[in-house]
């Protein structure tokens, strides 16, 4: 695996040619959903590296590496943030789905309970 591959980035949202434009709403949200994304992982030691400092800000080039996170973190990613986000995809109300910890959290548990039989 390459270390140095890109799983996400947020540009890669921010930035999409759509039809009709991006709204800034939308980008905002984004912009906290990555947030948050990334500091769960940093938050329960699933990442290598500190890849957003506390209250730092993330921009289009701030982007998750496949080494920015540890084996079980890249594992967790797969199986969980995945589901986070396409749970944001299915809703009307996308503030309330990216700052729900309560989600992504039970996720980790079933994970590692998963990962322990």
């Amino acid at each position: 695996m390459n270390k140095d591959e890109v799983i996400s980035k947020l540009g890669w949202f921010t930035q999409m040619k759509s039809i009709p434009p991006l709204t800034n709403e939308f980008k905002t949200e984004q912009i906290v959903f990555f947030e948050n994304i990334i500091h769960f992982l940093q938050d329960n030691g699933l990442t290598t590296k500190e890849i957003l400092k506390e209250g730092e800000r993330a921009t289009d080039n701030t982007e998750i590496k496949i080494g920015d996170l540890t084996e079980e973190g890249l594992k967790f990613y797969l199986y969980g943030i995945r589901k986070w986000r396409k749970k944001y995809d299915r809703t009307k109300d996308g503030i309330k789905v990216i700052n729900d910890f309560t989600f992504i959290g039970k996720k980790l548990k079933e994970f590692r309970e998963k990962q322990n039989k």
